[in-house]
């Protein structure tokens, strides 16, 4: 294996585990527990928490797609026929669409999770009306159900990826 390669894979598979794993820990983990904590304390986190995990989410999601592509076009098959003809190309392309489709659901948890915060923002330190408390806490459950929901086509395509490996015929 050359150098090239061994960079690639790891640009590729350090930035997933951080990518997935911090979906996963935020949606089963962190944001079941803000819910039970309440406003008070959750909402002092989530405002320290969101721009630095989004930031986070979001440049280790394309450095592991970008890189994957990458990846996938150092292949020697011109016409990538290799992506469509054999179990292993299957897979690879299986994967980054559960990757891309996670991507797309999570980001739309995190415009929810962003608005929270603005309405927070706009309330300058006094108590929501009745109105905005009720908009909050349908954007809250809203990205909760969205970050658990793109939780698990990534989980699906670290699987997609893990067995495209053990299937390769290229």
């Amino acid at each position: 294996m050359d150098a090239e390669i061994v960079i690639l894979r790891l640009l590729h598979i350090v930035p997933g585990v951080i990518w997935v794993g911090s979906a996963v820990f935020l949606a089963f983990v962190l944001q079941p527990a803000l819910a039970k904590t309440g406003p008070p304390h959750s909402g002092a986190l989530m405002t320290n928490m969101v721009k630095p995990l989004s930031i986070l989410l979001h440049s280790t999601a394309w450095l592991t797609m970008v890189v994957g592509v990458i990846m996938a076009f150092r292949v020697r098959d011109p016409l990538f026929d290799f992506l469509w003809s054999t179990n292993w190309g299957t897979m690879i392309w299986l994967g980054f669409l559960f990757a891309v489709v996670g991507y797309a659901i999570g980001t739309s948890g995190s415009l929810s999770s962003m608005k929270v915060l603005n309405i927070g923002r706009s309330l300058a330190g006094q108590p929501p009306s009745a109105e905005q408390a009720a908009d909050i806490g349908a954007l809250q459950k809203r990205a909760m159900l969205l970050t658990k929901i793109a939780a698990l086509p990534v989980v699906a395509a670290v699987v997609t990826m893990a067995l495209a490996n053990t299937s390769r015929q290229v």
